[in-house]
């Protein structure tokens, strides 16, 4: 058998594609194996063609061949999936990766990491209201104002407070690690924060 004879020549919506005989034989149920199989021993220097997206068949062949794929930005999942429904090829959820999935996977783990690192800036600056609350002269008698400076804390880097979350995760380390609390109202200008510390009652 030659060379030409071994191999299966196709035109999806004007892409010229040449496979393995072994390949497409490998998945003789398919739409492929049966196109192959009805048509290719009539001429087998002649293309078999198909009314298709020719892009997105150069991932479904790299799929026959390696048996997974990562999916390119421009082909979005389900218009692979499509695909692989019309050409009759059965696809393993775990084997097929999009640029989609992998951005909500890092996102899924970039987010607790900058959840994290915002709840160790918050401890910190809890830290820093005791520490000065307790080098104050009337610290145990009466409330003291706490000055934050601004660029001592990437908590304030580039905004003008701390929103509602953030404050109610402050005080809770403020009163469960120090045994402090913020009276209900703090002053914050562009150099930082103005708290007044008191002991929890």
């Amino acid at each position: 058998m030659s060379d030409a004879a071994e191999k299966v020549k196709f035109n999806v919506g004007g892409k010229h594609f040449e496979v393995s005989r072994a390949l497409i034989d490998s998945h003789a149920e398919s739409v492929l194996g049966k196109l192959v199989s009805d048509t290719w021993h009539e001429d087998p220097d002649k293309a078999v063609f198909i009314d298709r997206d020719g892009d997105i068949f150069a991932q479904i062949l790299n799929y026959l061949r390696y048996g997974s794929i990562e999916l390119p930005i421009t082909i979005p999942r389900s218009m692979f999936d499509r695909e692989l429904d019309y050409y009759g090829i059965t696809s393993a959820e775990d084997r097929i990766s999009d640029q989609e999935s992998l951005a909500r996977t890092l996102k899924s783990l970039v987010e607790p990491v900058a959840k994290a690192k915002r709840e160790h800036e918050l401890f910190l600056l809890a830290l820093e209201c005791y520490y000065k609350f307790c080098h104050s002269d009337h610290a145990f008698t009466d409330g003291v104002s706490v000055n934050i400076h601004r660029a001592d804390h990437r908590l304030f880097n580039g905004k003008k407070s701390v929103d509602l979350e953030e404050r109610k995760l402050f005080d809770k380390y403020l009163e469960r690690y120090f045994g402090l609390e913020v009276h209900p109202s703090y002053n914050v200008n562009k150099d930082g924060a103005s708290f007044n510390v008191c002991m929890k009652k």
